[in-house]
């Protein structure tokens, strides 16, 4: 049997699962190949490569500032992490100091793009009452609008330049996310009250247990659902979590459906801690240079060169072989996403047919991450 993610996929698929317009995890062309007896899922198989871009044959025949861009639309619910990260990959290669400032404001972007992704997802999930899932949308709109002042788009913000960031944002904008993150507080709090029974009839269906998730090589909510304790926040140079006091690792042990969304919730009130400080310390850097002057061509050393970011879906790593010209010879990504759609067959083995919508919904990934 083959089973579509995305309702518009019913024209080669025997069925499609019912998920919402919005969820991410159903934009974009997987399909599933499923061996069902007697209603249980005997075997899943994520069929991939239905929408391949050939990102990584256009980063190599972009420059390295061009490559930002590309890199920014790749996965689109983070696309700031995107361009980060590749900008940290050229810094490095460069040796070249980004000033303080646009340290702290990376930060604090990373998180607040972590959480309008984290609240797609939560809206995403199959919720019985669709009004549960119209609350969280309705606030993430909020976090998107904020974003949308400060770089003038709602998706890809474009923000990140080698060397720093194009520009800061204004004080008002800083002072406005105190009040945003008490608001989000508040509302997420009493969602996760009226979920709650909802979520406890989910328990033990859809397990990936700890050992399953290592040798999954899984990462980010996913693999921390799992009890696996892996983040690299916990030790990035780049950024400034290890100067945070707001900053904390959670972790689930359930390793189910349950699990999972709690994750992504634990994991959005940590974040809204760590916005609420951060804007206070971006405030206190406000008139400190946030990028450095640049060469009219860039060219990167000769050599090869790897680096990794903490994705709010899991890690994304970069590697970069450059042969001294002002373009990557080789730029291969390894997506944040492609593990957690392999990780499918394991979490649905053995579980009923009906449960397939919440299992899947519940493992945030996009599409178009795994056929980059």
């Amino acid at each position: 049997m083959s089973i579509g993610l995305s309702a518009v996929d019913s024209a080669r698929a025997d069925r499609t699962l019912n998920l919402t317009h919005h969820s991410p995890v159903a934009h974009g062309m997987l399909r599933l190949r499923v061996d069902v007896a007697d209603e249980v899922i005997l075997n899943a198989q994520p069929i991939l490569g239905s929408m391949h871009r050939g990102a990584e044959k256009l980063f190599e025949s972009r420059d390295y500032r061009q490559v930002l861009m590309l890199a920014n639309r790749h996965e689109w619910l983070c696309a700031f992490s995107g361009e980060v990260t590749v900008a940290q990959l050229i810094e490095a290669a460069l040796g070249m100091e980004v000033p303080e400032a646009a340290r702290w404001l990376r930060t604090l972007m990373l998180e607040i793009n972590r959480i309008t992704a984290h609240l797609a997802f939560v809206a995403g999930f199959t919720w019985s009452n669709s009004e549960d899932a119209l609350v969280v949308r309705r606030l993430r709109e909020h976090w998107v609008e904020h974003v949308q002042q400060y770089s003038g788009s709602r998706m890809h913000p474009m923000l990140t330049r080698i060397g720093g960031l194009t520009h800061a944002p204004t004080r008002a904008w800083l002072c406005e996310l105190p009040l945003l993150v008490q608001r989000s507080r508040i509302t997420l709090r009493e969602f996760s009250e009226r979920v709650a029974t909802e979520l406890d009839t989910l328990r033990g269906v859809g397990t990936i247990s700890c050992e399953q998730a290592t040798s999954l090589a899984l990462s980010g909510p996913v693999a921390r659902s799992s009890g696996y304790p892996i983040d690299l926040r916990s030790h990035s140079e780049n950024e400034k979590y290890s100067e945070l006091d707001s900053w904390k690792l959670v972790t689930q042990t359930a390793s189910d459906v349950q699990s999972r969304i709690t994750q992504l919730l634990d994991e959005l009130m940590v974040s809204l801690e760590m916005v609420a400080e951060l804007s206070h310390t971006c405030a206190a850097h406000f008139e400190g240079d946030i990028n450095v002057l640049l060469p009219k061509v860039l060219r990167v050393p000769e050599g090869n060169y790897e680096h990794s970011i903490e994705t709010p879906l899991g890690i994304a790593s970069w590697f970069l072989v450059s042969r001294g010209d002002k373009m990557p010879y080789k730029l291969k990504l390894r997506p944040a996403s492609l593990h957690t759609v392999l990780a499918l067959p394991t979490a649905l083995k053995g579980a009923r047919l009906g449960d397939i919508g919440q299992i899947v919904s519940s493992m945030p990934f996009v599409a178009g991450d795994v056929d980059r």
